[in-house]
């Protein structure tokens, strides 16, 4: 009996074609038959790439009906549609002008025209390193004209990259109609339906997109958007049932916008090429136009890729359109505010104190930029029809959150041909990688210390290991210069207790002052600040500390003129909880106030205040404090958004210097800096934790 083949699984074609040469010497006509030698080999390479093709199309076909498996965006999306997902388009960047237009007199006369219309459709053209792009408004846009002046302003137009398209289809019953827009690269939130009885018509009927089906009813006027082959959208009105049916004859008009994506981000400088007219029905000459760039252009996308699609399918389909869950926020208002790069969700009764009946969200722009509060409102109000009547949604700003990593490197200088900055540069780019791949899930997780040294480790073959001290840091921002205020920071994570460290005196009979039996104060601080001015913390003040009269003895009114020169001062941690003003005088510390906030170690809670901040170095309404956490592995507190600040790497050849060890850095601190050494308050960090601040449209 003819023996069975044995490798049924295999794909490999190699493999295929010894398993019918294996089959065969069982036969007893080929049995010492040279199949290599022969004419039959031409055979069995036939006979292996068609069971080699049929095998694979078979398994691939297979495999494009899941969707964790299947790799054809077509398929992916087919299988995205059984779970009610539309796949994200391509998204236009969009930037903001102002317009400054100036109107000449009517006939000649005194008298200015009314108004001013900015027509719709492409109006403007910019370049960035790339290309030059054309930028179009959606719509008619006008504005009144001062009647002395004659200036017009629009004050602030935001626009779109890409080319506003029309078209139309005729209703026909007689056959089943698709309405397919027919541009590939169109921006579908910049989709405008609307439906007219005939052609003739000037009533117009808009259709807006499902939001939640739950109200829908045989009137409303909606359309559902899906995608489909080509990468082109299909619009899909309602069966009578839900939403509105379509009447035979009526005409559909496609408003929409094409356009390149993200290519067109960065453009900065518009030239206008639009038109405007005035009331009188003049065009406004170009050299009476003057355009002003609030916003370049930015929040261009490519299209959703088929991994994201993989990935947020399932998860929109467990929102069921209704936000219940954090998750369920997160989600939504993900699909509310593509422009965010981050979004965290999380109840008011995580909060302390906590906060019952709210929800909040806080949101990271792709920008950099804190949401304005016309953009959080727009939010806020779509937000109302998927949220629980009892719970209220708030937008909120992101807590920044900074991550200030320093690492030693060890390697070994024989094993590799780099030098110490060329390895210092490739672990600068691996950090840098290591931080953009957080991007988009930065919230509610937490920082491995781990992961990040093992991320160190792997930059090259011959790193043999790293030591990494990570502080925290964060910006006090609520207060206002000159005015008493107390303000909490929440760093989210055990701090280390310098108290913990204080041991006995080390000769209590030798000539040490400190009393037997008791303990030596802290040596060192958990909680730093910058440098700042406080308000009646004079270089007076100073001076007579510096003489050796306690602070108790003396009232900040004494000194408090404001022509007296403020002296720079810091606040310090003592060590037992309380915050301190502290200055220099001849490198000596000095401390000015000895209870200016409080520090709970346990929680990472710090709360400063209450005092008077009446400058800053940098001019800026900002303070960083530095903390020195009791872990490397770092938790992320509700709504807070960590970003790697201000790495440093130093690569360390262990053949040309065995016994360096991590120098005491201030502004770095850790337990194996502890001792005996006198900080150094001029050391302490004077710059604020920096992020992108600016008046934006958007």
């Amino acid at each position: 009996m003819p023996a069975v083949p044995s490798q049924l699984t295999s794909l490999d074609f190699y493999e295929i074609k010894e398993s019918i040469k294996s089959y065969l010497r069982t036969r007893s006509e080929f049995t010492d038959y040279d199949f290599e030698g022969s004419s039959a080999a031409y055979l069995i390479d036939i006979l292996a790439y068609n069971t080699y093709y049929s095998a694979f199309n078979a398994n691939m076909a297979l495999n494009e009906t899941f969707l964790e498996s299947a790799t054809v965006r077509d398929n992916i999306v087919r299988i995205a549609k059984q779970l009610n997902y539309t796949p994200r388009s391509i998204k236009a960047a969009r930037a903001c002008v102002a317009i400054d237009v100036q109107t000449s007199a009517v006939g000649g006369g005194t008298n200015f025209p009314s108004t001013v219309t900015l027509k719709k459709g492409d109006v403007f053209i910019s370049r960035n390193v790339v290309d030059s792009y054309v930028f179009c408004v959606r719509n008619d846009i006008q504005v009144s004209v001062n009647p002395t002046t004659g200036l017009a302003n629009f004050s602030k137009i935001i626009f779109y990259q890409g080319n506003l398209l029309d078209f139309n289809y005729t209703v026909d019953d007689t056959k089943d109609q698709d309405f397919i827009i027919p541009s590939e690269n169109i921006d579908t939130e910049l989709l405008k339906v609307q439906v007219r009885p005939n052609v003739q018509s000037q009533e117009i009927d808009i259709y807006s997109p499902v939001g939640n089906a739950v109200n829908l009813d045989s009137n409303s006027r909606i359309y559902f958007l899906e995608e489909v082959d080509d990468l082109r959208y299909k619009v899909i009105f309602g069966d009578g049932v839900l939403g509105r049916k379509l009447v035979d004859g009526e005409i559909v008009d496609l408003h929409y916008v094409r356009t390149v994506g993200e290519e067109a981000n960065g453009c900065t400088d518009f030239a206008f090429t639009g038109l405007i007219i005035d009331s009188e029905g003049r065009p406004i000459p170009p050299q009476n136009i003057k355009v002003t760039t609030i916003d370049a252009a930015q929040d261009g996308e490519s299209r959703e890729t088929p991994l994201s699609i993989k990935f947020n399918a399932p998860r929109a389909y467990a929102t069921q359109n209704r936000a219940v869950t954090e998750a369920d926020y997160e989600y939504i208002v993900s699909t509310i505010y593509p422009q965010a790069a981050s979004i965290t969700a999380y109840g008011g009764e995580k909060l302390s104190p906590p906060v019952y009946g709210k929800v909040f969200i806080a949101i990271r722009s792709k920008a950099g930029t804190k949401l304005n509060a016309t953009t959080k409102t727009s939010i806020k109000n779509d937000l109302l029809k998927y949220s629980m009547a009892a719970i209220e949604p708030v937008i909120t700003d992101p807590v920044s959150y900074y991550l200030i990593p320093k690492s030693w490197v060890y390697y070994d200088g024989n094993a590799t041909g780099k030098s110490s900055s060329e390895l210092e540069t490739d672990l600068l780019r691996n950090i840098d990688r290591f931080n953009d791949a957080g991007q988009t899930d930065r919230f509610g997780g937490r920082l491995e210390g781990s992961k990040y040294t093992s991320m160190l480790d792997n930059t090259d073959d011959a790193i043999s290991g790293s030591v990494t001290q990570i502080t925290l840091g964060q910006n006090l921002e609520n207060f206002v210069f000159g005015s008493v205020f107390t303000e909490c920071l929440d760093f989210g994570n055990p701090l280390h207790d310098p108290n913990e460290h204080s041991g006995q005196p080390t000769d209590p009979s030798g000539g040490d002052d400190t009393p037997t039996g008791t303990t030596c104060s802290p040596s060192y601080s958990s909680v730093k600040s910058g440098t700042f001015y406080a308000t009646g913390y004079t270089a007076k003040l100073a001076d007579v500390v510096a003489e050796g009269v306690s602070t108790s003895q003396l009232s900040t009114t004494l000194t408090s003129e404001d022509t007296e020169t403020l002296v720079p001062v810091n606040i310090r941690d003592d060590g037992k909880g309380k915050m301190m003003l502290v200055t220099t005088r001849n490198e000596k510390e000095l401390i000015l106030n000895s209870d200016v906030g409080t520090v709970d170690y346990a929680t990472g809670h710090v709360c400063v205040g209450p005092l008077a901040i009446a400058g800053t170095p940098d001019g800026s309404t900002r303070l960083p404090i530095a903390a020195n956490p009791y872990s490397v592995s770092i938790v992320i507190p509700p709504g807070v958004d960590p970003i790697i600040f201000n790495p440093n790497v130093f690569p360390i050849d262990y053949n040309t210097n065995p016994a360096v060890t991590s120098p005491f850095d201030p502004n770095n601190f850790d337990g194996w800096n502890y001792g005996p050494t006198d900080i150094n308050i001029i050391d302490y960090p004077s710059d604020t934790f920096a992020y992108p601040e600016f008046d934006s449209c958007f």
